[in-house]
């Protein structure tokens, strides 16, 4: 996987947890999309603050590994 994209999934992943966590609403328009797919208003309702957390702290993995193999792990 490219640096590229893997800086993509992050702020990708960034931006769906803080959706999350802010603007459940905006999620909850999305979910009408893929409802059947991935998932459901249990998830959205009773667990939106578990998914956020997970989707921020899966953004910041696939920043950090952009990041790292674009400039290097920093030598301290």
């Amino acid at each position: 996987m490219t640096p590229g994209i893997k800086i993509a999934f992050g702020i990708f992943f960034f931006f769906l947890g803080l959706g999350y966590l802010f603007r459940p609403a905006l999620i909850e328009r999305m979910n009408a999309f893929i409802r059947e797919t991935l998932l459901n208003d249990a998830y959205i309702s009773l667990e939106r603050y578990k998914w956020g957390v997970f989707f921020l702290l899966l953004s910041f993995l696939f920043l950090y590994m952009g990041i790292t193999s674009i400039y290097g792990i920093p030598e301290w």
